[in-house]
């Protein structure tokens, strides 16, 4: 991606740009919601659980990815949505939402970094083949926290068109997950009662026995 591609991008959150429904009805807010919580949800849940001293952005963000991917191939075996498949279950995760081929990425929507974002995967190729010029051919959702990373996360979800210009612009809901331990509960205690201990009752034979020794 060429340095005038960036800096259209960075100018992209200053206008106003069709969602991508406009140009696939499948990509319906609902759905991009669902995905966006499925990647806000592990990041949070990994900052939750990353908080020792030996921990820092690294092992954080790396563990936040893994999570993250894990959690789309997980949801797209589960069976409950139709319309989530997997294309290519890599590092380099290809997923389709109502046929169209996505990506995700951690990085800075207005700054990008991160392949994910800049370039397009060899399972896009095909998908990209049938779009005209203007139209949106390339997807990827991006986690966003600011540039300094201080900002409460949020799911951008971009679509470049074949020259690389940003087509179309969807962002997710701001939501923070609480998370709450469970306990199972445990079973009412049940009272047993001391077992009453009697002399050995004797029959008849036995106690015969021992009157004629």
């Amino acid at each position: 991606m060429h340095k005038n591609d960036i800096d259209e991008i960075k100018d992209l959150h200053k206008m106003s740009l069709p969602l991508p429904s406009t140009f696939n009805s499948g990509l319906t807010s609902a759905r991009l919601q669902l995905v966006a919580q499925w990647l806000l949800e592990e990041l949070y849940a990994t900052e939750d659980d990353l908080v020792r001293s030996t921990d820092n952005g690294y092992s954080r963000g790396c563990t936040t990815f893994m999570r993250q991917k894990n959690r789309i191939i997980a949801e797209a075996f589960s069976g409950r949505h139709s319309w989530l498949a997997l294309t290519n279950s890599s590092n380099a995760l290809v997923f389709t939402v109502s046929g169209v081929p996505c990506r995700f990425s951690n990085d800075d929507p207005a700054n990008p970094s991160k392949d994910a974002v800049l370039t397009a995967n060899r399972y896009q190729f095909d998908f990209m083949e049938f779009t005209t010029p203007g139209e949106p051919g390339r997807f990827c959702f991006i986690i966003d926290r600011g540039h300094d990373e201080s900002a409460e996360p949020r799911v951008e979800f971009l679509g470049f068109a074949p020259s690389g210009e940003v087509a179309c612009r969807w962002v997710s809901d701001n939501f923070r997950i609480l998370r709450v331990e469970s306990q199972e509960s445990l079973a009412p205690t049940v009272h047993v009662a001391k077992p009453q201990v009697a002399p050995k009752r004797r029959d008849e034979g036995d106690a015969t026995s021992e009157a004629a020794q």
